[in-house]
């Protein structure tokens, strides 16, 4: 009887000190990241010494000058974040003061590091937002007096020019008690309020200005208090547009709060309708008013068909009111334009032949270029089994490819290519659509000279199981 292999963890973890250490020393002639992890091993009882390294590390690269692309950027941005990593397991433990000297000395050199590189994969900001909870989770283990956070703090968070010091004042709470936390919201509200003096009427600069309200709804997130946020956001906006007034609401459901978010949803100017209906449905659910909540949901389904409007609208229902909205949804969907939409709508409620019905009255009325509903819905068809219904969505993914032109989708192309031909070998009937055989050399004439296309064909249904039909929008 074949014995079961032995995972990787458990081989090493059995394996002599001695032949383990021999490994080591090979790897640190040869990788330059294992033989520095080993040097740092030795200053492990030396953590001035373990300090200065990293700090070396640091100052290296503020020294940085040549502008690196988009490329290098992530490279060097996956580097900042392993030097993070090592920072908090190897020296946190020992000495928790030394590491938020050097997660402060990191985050001040923020110019240094956005001027110096092209951050549109965000790599590098993300490394800064993971030094600033570093920072907070080193000054707690700091066993110095806690009145000394506060303003140090706020001021390394003031000096943010590249908005990627937020996580500083966001998990404040980490760090500080809500009674601190309170006294700098008093403090900033305060000094918002004050009036410039006559000597210095420009003493409060736009930028400062802006500082203290962001500064304000981040804490509003370490407190879960949303009135602090609500109340910043007042200050810039007296009569707050449709989307801030849909912060505040998500914001009170958030910390169970849904009666204060009551009187931005009665106020309907400047709501795009449906938003504020689920919204409003969502809240009076929360507060026991499902009488009232209900018809509102079902209000926002019916005018959208959406599966996800449907399930919600299902969730304000008692279960023996279940049956009769299955059979609204099923007579809606009947009568609906969209086929797809309304095929959505049919599988989830399980009237799958219908929705199949729908898909191939009609083909030519399905947008292959709607892949983001189109894949989900071709393989929960495959999987009922409703080959017509399949084989009118894969053509429709196809044919809108094949007439884009476009080659970095052919891949996908490819993918439904190999779909309709393992369904038609079903043998199952197509009618009232186009056999499959007529539809295959149809597509052969009209696309004959799209050779990047059939390349992606030839190579099989194998070449095409890694490739993941999300990326097809990343192309697009």
């Amino acid at each position: 009887m074949a014995t079961r292999k032995e995972d990787l963890d458990t081989y090493v973890r059995r394996q002599s000190a001695q032949d383990l250490a021999a490994v080591l020393l090979e790897l640190a002639e040869v990788n330059p990241q294992v033989r520095q992890r080993l040097v740092r091993m030795q200053l492990s009882d030396k953590p001035d010494r373990l300090a200065a390294t990293f700090q070396k590390t640091l100052n290296g690269w503020r020294r940085q000058s040549r502008f690196l692309d988009y490329r290098a950027s992530q490279e060097w941005g996956t580097e900042l974040g392993a030097w993070l990593n090592q920072l908090e397991r190897e020296l946190l433990p020992r000495d928790p003061m030394a590491v938020v000297t050097l997660a402060e000395s990191f985050i001040e050199s923020d110019a240094i590091f956005f001027e110096c590189a092209d951050d549109s994969s965000g790599c590098i900001g993300d490394a800064m937002r993971a030094a600033c909870r570093l920072w907070l989770q080193a000054a707690v283990r700091c066993e110095v007096p806690t009145d000394t956070w506060p303003a140090r703090l706020f001021k390394l968070f003031a000096a943010d020019q590249y908005g990627a010091r937020e996580p500083l004042l966001a998990y404040a709470n980490l760090l500080l008690s809500e009674p601190q936390l309170r006294e700098m919201v008093v403090g900033i509200e305060k000094d918002l309020d004050s009036p410039p003096t006559p000597s210095a009427p420009d003493a409060r600069p736009a930028h400062g200005v802006r500082c203290s309200l962001t500064a304000l709804t981040l804490l509003s997130r370490a407190l879960r208090d949303p009135d602090v946020h609500v109340r910043a956001t007042l200050r810039r906006s007296p009569r707050p547009n449709s989307m801030q007034k849909q912060d505040f609401v998500l914001q009170y459901l958030e910390v169970g709060r849904p009666a204060d978010a009551l009187p931005w949803l009665e106020d309907m100017s400047d709501w795009h309708e449906h938003t504020r209906l689920r919204l409003l449905a969502e809240v009076l659910k929360r507060i026991g008013q499902t009488e009232r909540s209900a018809p509102m949901q079902q209000k926002v389904f019916e005018e959208t068909l959406a599966v996800e409007d449907f399930r919600t609208w299902l969730g304000h229902l008692e279960p023996h009111a279940h049956a009769g909205a299955v059979e609204r949804a099923h007579a809606l969907a009947l009568d609906h334009d969209d086929p797809v939409t309304a095929a959505r709508l049919l599988l989830e409620i399980e009237f799958d032949e219908d929705a199949e019905q729908l898909l191939v009255a009609e083909p030519a009325r399905i947008r292959g270029e709607d892949y983001m509903w189109l894949v989900p819905l071709a393989a929960a068809l495959q999987s009922h089994e409703r080959w017509r219904g399949a084989t009118a969505v894969y053509r429709a993914l196809l044919n809108a490819i094949l007439a884009k032109a476009y080659a970095p989708a052919y891949g996908h192309g490819a993918r439904y290519w190999h779909h309709l031909h393992t369904i038609a070998e079903q043998s199952p009937s197509l009618l009232p659509m186009q056999a499959h055989d007529e539809y295959i050399a149809t597509i052969r004439q009209k696309n004959a000279r799209k050779v990047a296309f059939w390349a992606q064909v030839n190579k099989g249904p194998a070449a095409q199981v890694g490739t993941k039909d999300e990326d097809e929008a990343d192309d697009d």
